[in-house]
């Protein structure tokens, strides 16, 4: 029982991690923008330097060094934003995929009726139902005394 309980709380520790980070992920995306709005001198973001280096007083060479510097860098550190995204997209999908196997068929309806009122991501959806469409939920330690 002791071990239940330890492996539930685990369970929502991780599930609170996951939400947290997809919401920080869809937050990011809302606030970032208004940050990275070009500057009058017409800088793109690429290229931008960041506003506490830009209040040092730099010189013309210093900016341009620091623009280079951040072209080379930004790509590769928006990559890997991109697939920590991506990445955590696909854990949330499968915790939903489990959790749907845990439920009633007419509460994975209402789900699905809800996610197609609201416009869902088709895709996504999908992935969230692969388990239970492809009768796939007795493989689901969790799930295996779910109601049917």
């Amino acid at each position: 029982m002791f071990a239940d309980r330890r492996l539930r709380a685990m369970i929502l520790l991780v599930a609170t991690f996951v939400a947290g980070a997809i919401a920080g992920a869809a937050l990011w995306q809302r606030i970032q923008p208004r940050h990275a709005e070009p500057r009058a001198r017409g800088e793109v973001e690429s290229e931008r330097i960041p506003d506490p280096l830009e209040g040092l007083g730099l010189t013309d060479d210093e900016r341009a060094r620091l623009h280079a510097i951040a072209r080379r860098w930004r790509p590769r550190a928006n990559n890997e934003f991109e697939e920590v995204r991506r990445h955590v997209a696909d854990l949330e999908n499968g915790m939903f995929a489990e959790m749907l196997c845990a439920l009633t068929p007419q509460q994975r309806d209402q789900y699905l009726q809800m996610t197609q009122e609201q416009r869902y991501d088709t895709t996504v959806v999908n992935k969230r139902f692969a388990l239970v469409r492809e009768n796939r939920c007795g493989e689901v330690p969790d799930a295996t005394n779910a109601p049917k």
